[in-house]
């Protein structure tokens, strides 16, 4: 593919969170804000505002790229048989925006074929875009890099929450005890922190491909690594594993895979 057709999908995508943006701005930490709990899943909840923003966002891709693909998290896929997917996750963290803490982000990415072209990750409160460009990681304009860390006795790992493992004490007796610490309730801008070089790692399961698929791009591009836990490509299965570097994903990976 080409690098200019790649830049146009690419600020196309900034315009979208640009609106998007706006939209998430003027219900935050309103006490108007209602949800409800899924069909499938109890523990999930989506709001009004999740199904408004992802509307929104398809509605803009199908005007500008009528024939291409668009799977989201809270309306059915558009499957047109082309090479372009666009991923959509219109609030990552909707608990999160619901309890008016900036942790929660919108996710957008673009697949050509089986391959992530870029992804984006935007918290508007913040003012943080995260993004990528030919194998580089941004956050706003200023590029970033994963860290190194020796040990896993060092590493400061993010995980959303404790739910998502079926057995709390064993994973915290096998890995949660030896790591530095663990920070819970961070969702996608845990892995944005790894891709800054702040933390050194994710772990998490019960994760679907528009929860990761804009964090996959811009995890490799900051040079981490990302995979499900017993190393395969992430999508394979619902669990996540991303490091800053080859020899903390090693350890973490094997650990997992004893815990799976």
């Amino acid at each position: 593919m080409q690098k200019k057709n790649i830049l146009n999908l690419l600020s196309f995508s900034h315009y979208v969170a640009d609106i998007v943006s706006l939209e998430l701005k003027k219900g935050y930490k309103s006490i108007k804000n209602s949800f409800n709990r899924k069909s499938y899943d109890f523990r999930q909840i989506v709001s009004p505002l999740d199904l408004k923003v992802e509307k929104l966002v398809r509605k803009l891709i199908l005007e500008k790229y009528p024939s291409h693909n668009i799977i989201g998290e809270e309306i059915e896929d558009k499957n047109k048989n082309s090479n372009y997917t666009w991923i959509i996750d219109p609030i990552d963290g909707t608990k999160a925006y619901l309890s008016g803490i900036p942790v929660f982000t919108f996710l957008l990415s673009l697949k050509f074929k089986e391959k992530f072209i870029f992804g984006l990750v935007d918290q508007p409160i913040l003012k943080e875009r995260f993004w990528n460009f030919n194998n580089i990681a941004y956050l706003n304009n200023n590029i970033i890099k994963t860290k190194k860390c020796k040990k896993l006795s060092e590493a400061i790992i993010a995980i959303t929450e404790p739910e998502m493992f079926s057995s709390y004490a064993n994973f915290n007796k096998n890995l949660f005890k030896n790591t530095s610490f663990i920070r819970w309730g961070t969702d996608a801008l845990g892995y944005m922190r790894c891709a800054e070089g702040i933390i050194d790692g994710v772990v998490e399961r019960n994760i679907k491909i528009w929860d990761i698929a804009a964090i996959e791009p811009i995890i490799k591009s900051a040079g981490g690594i990302i995979s499900t836990w017993d190393g395969k490509k992430i999508g394979t299965n619902d669990t996540v594993c991303a490091a800053g570097d080859k020899k903390i994903h090693d350890v973490l990976v094997n650990t997992l895979q004893k815990l799976i």
